[in-house]
């Protein structure tokens, strides 16, 4: 496989930043000149490497999976409960939110195999911390992966109006964490807290 230039490496990241911002800001419809032009590109150079609409939201749809797996490897490394693990797993996607252009956050549903991929590979390791966090006995039976992977796509979408989404999200991530904990339910009817 041929090598790229690096300045066609360096207008590709910038091309792809640009439809970040510009798809979590107008939606999957922004106009590509939006884009071409927020890059500081010409509208040829971005076509020439994404042919189409479709072809650039499934780069960056792409680009966000191989983010997250990013998070999840360095996460997978660390000698942490499951509980914790998720923790910081959703402080992670908190961090990388503006660079995650995914199915709930503007991206088409795709066929495309590369991609489909990449979220079984997300899936799988989100469900390995859930499976730590049953095996060291931090995480609630009940939790699942697709409630971590369904609860980080809701906190990785700031709500419109609000000042300090981060902030915002970080207290919900402490609710859900209280009650994905194991013995949660026990814990709250005492007045305790969970570890």
């Amino acid at each position: 496989m041929r090598q790229m230039r690096s300045d066609a490496v360096d207008n590709r990241e910038r091309v792809l930043a640009a439809a970040v911002t510009a798809v979590l800001r107008e939606g999957q419809k922004v106009p590509l000149a939006t884009i071409a032009a927020e890059a500081g590109v010409g509208v040829g150079t971005l076509y020439r490497r994404y042919p189409n609409r479709e072809a650039l939201l499934e780069a960056l749809e792409i680009r966000a999976y191989l983010i997250v797996i990013e998070s999840l490897t360095d996460i997978a490394a660390q000698d942490a409960t499951g509980l914790r693990s998720i923790e910081l797993f959703l402080e992670r996607t908190i961090f990388t939110r503006s660079d995650l252009v995914l199915p709930m956050h503007g991206a088409p549903e795709t066929s495309n195999s590369e991609t489909l991929a990449l979220r079984t590979e997300v899936e799988q390791r989100v469900a390995a911390l859930v499976a730590r966090g049953a095996a060291d006995g931090s995480l609630d039976a009940s939790v699942t992966a697709a409630d971590v992977i369904v609860f980080g796509a809701m906190i990785a979408q700031p709500l419109p109006h609000v000042d300090d989404w981060s902030a915002v999200a970080r207290a919900q991530v402490r609710i859900f964490l209280r009650g994905a904990a194991a013995g949660a339910a026990g814990d709250s009817a005492a007045g305790g807290s969970p570890a």
